[in-house]
């Protein structure tokens, strides 16, 4: 069945089997769904990542690739981790050499823009003892770990985000640092100090995404973190905090936002963006588009939680996109945004 061409970005809906039977796409700006034949590389995936159109996916033999699900393009990505020699890193859990990439340990990989087998930047949080930051570049046959002056000191990555040609990422405290990985050693800028964020930050646990718009306005998104085991009440106004990056004589700061006017913020799994909603006639303004994914213990055992949704700033609500629950299984496609 050839679908038919519709509006982009897509949220891919995966089979709760894990199986992918079809390929099923939702066209947010004209909330349609289609549905391709199946794609064999999909099945039995887990997906951790995607951008401009690609997917990052991992097998059973933890062989890490990026996906074109349209094209059928497929490019290899190194499934070792080089060896490392850094205090931060316990080498109790982890011996010093050639390892396995492991997908179970992948927090998120992003990638440069129109990647080739012969042009393309990797970047992943990867959990050792926290979560480090490692790399991969064309012709490389390993993970690198990421080490500069601004990666040291028991930092914790929670977010990365690819943008004009460098890698910005966010700390569990908050601070921001931008990587550029395009000469032959990896250099580090400090965006923005974690100290920018105390007197913002309110109480609970907020799970922090990035974003950038197409000018450069550099965006923080962040997400009150929520147990999806329990009864929750999708209407709540203080889920959602959209904070934008000024700068200052001083130091960059961050400034609350309540309208983001005809823009729209997509983050979370995937590489996090901004849309001109000008552009995209039916895809709706002033929102924040989240795809996410967990897993739980439950008394029926672990399950998985796939969900996306949008947070509507003016209403100060969430729309449900798309929700699936299902028991845990090794391999499994989360829901995923394609720009």
């Amino acid at each position: 069945m050839v679908p038919v061409i519709s509006p982009s970005p897509w949220l891919f809906l995966p089979d709760d089997d894990g199986e992918q039977h079809n390929s099923t796409f939702l066209s947010l700006p004209d909330n349609y769904s289609f549905t391709y034949p199946p794609l064999p590389d999909l099945c039995g995936m887990t997906c951790v990542g995607s951008h401009a159109g690609w997917f990052v996916i991992a097998d059973r033999k933890r062989k890490v690739s990026l996906l074109n699900p349209l094209t059928g393009n497929q490019i290899c990505l190194p499934s070792h981790v080089a060896p490392w020699n850094v205090d931060r890193v316990d080498l109790q859990a982890f011996k010093p050499h050639r390892v396995a990439f492991k997908p179970n340990r992948i927090g998120k990989i992003v990638f440069s823009a129109n990647p080739t087998v012969h042009n393309y930047v990797a970047v992943a949080t990867y959990i050792f003892t926290d979560r480090e930051l490692t790399y991969t570049k064309s012709g490389d046959d390993k993970w690198n770990l990421l080490e500069t002056a601004l990666t040291e000191n028991d930092r914790s990555w929670n977010d990365i985000m690819h943008h004009d040609g460098k890698f910005y990422c966010i700390t569990r405290n908050g601070e921001v640092v931008a990587f550029d990985l395009s000469g032959v050693n990896p250099t580090a800028m400090l965006v923005a100090q974690s100290s920018a964020l105390v007197s913002i930050m309110p109480a609970g646990t907020y799970c922090p995404y990035i974003a950038c718009s197409s000018t450069g306005e550099l965006f923080l998104v962040l997400n009150l973190a929520i147990d999806y085991s329990l009864p929750y009440d999708v209407n709540k106004t203080t889920d959602v905090i959209v904070l934008r990056l000024q700068y200052s004589e001083d130091q960059p700061r961050w400034d609350v936002v309540k309208d983001l006017g005809n823009m729209s913020l997509l983050v979370g799994t995937s590489n996090s963006i901004s849309i001109s909603t000008e552009d995209l006639r039916g895809m709706r303004r002033n929102c924040i588009y989240l795809t996410e994914f967990f897993w739980a213990a439950h008394f029926e055992g672990m399950q998985i939680y796939r969900k996306a949704r949008m947070f509507d700033m003016k209403k100060g609500r969430w729309e449900c996109l798309y929700s699936s629950t299902n028991k845990f299984h090794e391999q499994w496609m989360p829901s995923a945004l394609l720009p």
